[in-house]
């Protein structure tokens, strides 16, 4: 009896480290096993808006409307199997003067996987968006925030600064106030997550019209506390 209850015992600790191990890697913004930029110098009062899983439609499209009519440089993560199903926007979020990074192929889980995996994902996104825009992206995101061992060297080994955040609208969770909750904590070098997609998913699943519809309060109410929209580009230490 005593050796089967020594036995549980062992497994359930096995189990409470490798979930300690996930969570480690899973959390944004913890820094445990590698680096990540969070937020920019609390300077200036300036912020950058980012967007996650686009290009989509029409929720891109839209979301660079509201951009454009209030002057707002911002960055979007693009997933290349959406820059392959809407290469247009792809091209217009370019042309209208926003930066774009690489957040992977297919929008991947990245727990437990090898190092070949990342590099696949990564080059492949690399290779389609420059294919597309004409532009090679210079940064990445990783999909949910999360991190895995080789992701780290792949970066480096491209010169490839991986981007987080520091605030969030939370615009995938289901009755949030979407503009309330990004102003709630801004603060000079914030960068703020929202989604204009929603993974690869096709467009009959995917509804950004709360982010669409928060964005205007989103500038105007950042505007007013003294905040400046920049590109997430300008937050990096060679900037």
């Amino acid at each position: 009896m005593t050796g089967n209850v020594l036995a549980v015992m062992g497994g359930v600790g096995v189990v409470a480290l490798v979930g300690l191990y996930v969570y480690a890697w899973s959390v944004p913004t913890l820094q445990v096993f590698g680096r990540a930029l969070l937020r920019g110098p609390a300077r200036d009062g300036n912020v950058a808006l980012t967007f996650d899983d686009g290009p989509s439609s029409p929720y891109t499209g839209q979301i660079l409307d509201v951009l454009r009519e209030r002057g707002v440089t911002a960055t979007f993560f693009l997933c290349g199997g959406n820059v392959e199903r809407h290469p247009e926007i792809a091209r217009r979020i370019v042309a209208e003067g926003h930066t774009i990074g690489n957040h992977t192929y297919s929008h991947p889980f990245p727990y437990f996987r090898r190092r070949s995996f990342f590099a696949a994902e990564i080059d492949r996104t690399q290779d389609v968006i420059e294919k597309v825009t004409g532009q090679r992206p210079r940064i990445f995101r990783p999909p949910f925030g999360a991190r895995w061992l080789g992701m780290y060297g792949v970066l480096a080994e491209r010169n490839l600064p991986l981007i987080n955040w520091s605030d969030t609208g939370y615009d995938w969770r289901e009755g949030v106030d979407i503009a309330a909750e990004t102003l709630k904590h801004l603060r000079p070098g914030s960068i703020i997550l929202l989604h204009d997609g929603k993974r690869v998913y096709p467009p009959p699943l995917v509804d950004r019209s709360g982010t669409v519809n928060a964005l205007p309060a989103i500038i105007d109410g950042a505007r007013r506390a003294g905040f400046t929209f920049v590109s997430v580009v300008n937050f990096l230490p060679s900037a």
